[in-house]
């Protein structure tokens, strides 16, 4: 799959762009420095990349220009032609107003010109976004991608500048789950992604099922692991209720009443007499505490200095200050103790409230029992029971209720082990993908650490360890060429973030240039702020990968931006690498003909 051409029903605002077959540059002359940041707002040199993406059947939000700008676009409708691994050339046509209204058009020719093509004469036409994406998916038939459509690895072959700051997880995945793309970079280091797509399943089913297990769980009150204990709580309950029907049925209240006058022997009487202990203990802290609010300091200097006089003895002035200090002591010492008796006065009656609330209660219990044990009229007894077995036998239902929930959680947890079983057969068939041959693998790695070499005088270690949860990550480091292992920290600048993400790409591009596979990238902005060595090493490398390989590359290039020779000169493309030259002298100079948008 390569680029052909690009072009749009309005020629005169925006000309045809013939892609060549290998190296490609969109060149902008900027002669005025404060127009440096080219974007869609001047020449356009970064808004290529999106209506290439656009016409290769992109999602589009409200921010896109498309949408903010349909004034000034609304009446443009785009055209992609592509040639695929059989030389054949499809033709995308993709209108702005109605972008879900596509049309699709085969040739054995290629730069054709469908623009004035009514749509019935297209080959497809009227075709929804989802369907054209099938139908070009189908076209193109990458083979390399597997199962996965062609818009899935599209963000590896159109890098924008928001794409240079991770290898492998490029700015579309960057809110989305790892299954949404690490699965993908897997198949294409060569391992096998079904058994890592069957991982993340089983992950996701693990996490719905422990969901309903909780729920369940929190539903009957009782966990898993707590099911003997509630099947034993309802084996009281329901011999109770029974004991209490039999007695009813008997119309006897001797074991009843027994019972009762045993409860208020043992629980209610003693809990009572423990509360009266503790309140007795309160209120005696809340005496000693009245008091000690009460003792104050009292120490007067001016009596202790008449006293002396009258023995004609004179106190001296260090002792007078001695006992000033010591009083200021005191005093200061008083603050806070006064303060903390008084939050220990609050707390111990707040205490004493609530002791005198429960005892009301405990009170109300003890009464109820007692007028069960004097109520003479028999009927009464009997309604009263009748009524404590109906709490009874609600209590049962209740009770045989959440064991049903916990059945059923029993169940699940059942599933929950089965599927965690399912997830460490696949984790070790991953862990032995990783450990066993890849050829595919080992010439990647290689030849991205290549490329790396060549543009940056160090050595790139791709690796593929395991995380904690079993799932594949993606690391690469930088190594110094001269000591094995050595890691260097090139690595984390910005510029050889660059460098690495570029090389990662052509690295794919190049181990697969014979396959049914992406044979074009486009890197936008690649030289901003990198080097001039390692620019005229990339240019260098991006020749020999384009001859070697059969690789289109498309590069937006500053004029600016430039590689230089020893002598500081430019290094100029070859004028048949440029394919569009833009400049900041006027509106012909931007990629779309008129006033900036």
């Amino acid at each position: 799959m390569k680029l052909s051409s690009v072009y749009t029903n309005k020629p005169k605002i925006f000309s045809r762009i013939n892609f060549n077959e290998g190296f490609n540059i969109i060149f902008a002359k900027v002669k005025d420095p404060t127009k440096k940041n080219l974007d869609n707002h001047n020449l356009g040199k970064t808004f290529l990349i999106k209506v290439i993406d656009f016409i290769l059947l992109a999602d589009i939000d409200n921010s896109h220009p498309f949408r903010e700008k349909t004034d000034v676009f609304g009446d443009f409708v785009f055209f992609l032609e592509i040639k695929t691994h059989d030389d054949k050339f499809v033709t995308i046509r993709r209108p702005v107003k109605q972008d879900t209204n596509i049309c699709i058009k085969v040739s054995d020719k290629r730069n054709q010109n469908f623009s004035d093509l009514v749509e019935e004469s297209w080959d497809l036409h009227s075709l929804s976004l989802k369907k054209a994406r099938n139908e070009l998916n189908n076209l193109l038939n990458l083979t390399i991608l597997g199962n996965y459509s062609y818009r899935r690895g599209m963000g590896y072959v159109l890098r924008t500048q928001a794409d240079y700051d991770e290898v492998f997880r490029i700015s579309k995945f960057q809110r989305g789950k790892d299954e949404h793309w690490k699965p993908l970079v897997a198949r294409l280091l060569g391992f096998n992604d079904q058994i890592i797509l069957e991982k993340y399943k089983l992950q996701d089913e693990l996490k719905e099922k422990q969901k309903d297990l909780g729920r369940i769980e929190n539903e009957a009150g009782s966990t898993s692991g707590e099911y003997d204990e509630l099947k034993g709580l309802v084996e009281l309950a329901t011999a109770s209720a029974e004991r209490l029907r039999n007695q009813l049925e008997e119309f006897s209240f001797k074991e009843i009443e027994a019972e009762i006058n045993d409860r208020l022997v043992s629980d209610i009487e003693a809990e009572i007499s423990k509360i009266n202990q503790r309140r007795y203990i309160i209120d005696y802290e809340l005496q000693e505490i009245a008091k000690s609010l009460e003792t104050e300091i009292d120490f007067d200097i001016d009596k202790i200095q008449k006293l002396f006089k009258e023995v004609q003895v004179e106190l001296p002035d260090n002792l007078v200050k001695s006992y000033e200090d010591l009083i200021k002591f005191n005093e200061r010492i008083s603050v806070g103790r006064e303060k903390r008796l008084q939050e220990l006065k609050t707390e111990l009656i707040s205490e004493r409230n609530d002791l005198e609330k429960l005892i009301q209660e405990l009170d109300a219990d003890r009464t109820s029992a007692l007028a069960f044990l004097q109520e003479k009229k028999t009927f009464e007894k009997f309604k009263r029971q009748q009524r404590e077995l109906s709490k009874k036998e609600a209590d049962v239902i209740e009770l045989n209720n959440r064991l049903s929930q916990l059945d059923k959680a029993t169940t699940i947890q059942k599933d929950l082990d089965k599927t965690q079983e399912d997830i460490n057969e696949v984790s070790k068939k991953i862990f032995e993908s990783v450990r066993g041959e890849n050829n595919t693998y080992s010439l990647i790695r290689t030849t991205f650490s290549d490329f790396v070499e060549k543009i940056l005088n160090v050595q790139a270690l791709l690796s593929v360890p395991i995380n904690k949860s079993g799932n594949l990550d993606f690391n690469v480091r930088t190594l110094d060429p001269k000591v094995p292992g050595r890691e260097t920290d090139e690595g984390d600048g910005t510029s050889y973030k660059k460098i690495l993400c570029v090389c990662f790409d052509l690295t794919l591009l190049s181990v697969y240039a014979t396959e049914r596979f992406y044979h074009f990238v486009y890197h936008d902005g690649m030289f901003e702020g990198l080097d001039n060595r390692k620019k005229v090493n990339f240019v260098n490398l991006l020749k020999e990968i384009c001859t070697k390989k059969n690789i289109q590359h498309i590069l937006t290039v500053i004029d600016s931006d430039l590689p230089r020779d020893e002598k500081d000169e430019k290094l100029l493309f070859e004028k048949k690498d440029i394919i569009r030259e833009l400049h900041d002298n006027g509106d012909s100079g931007r990629l779309f003909r008129m006033k900036p948008f």
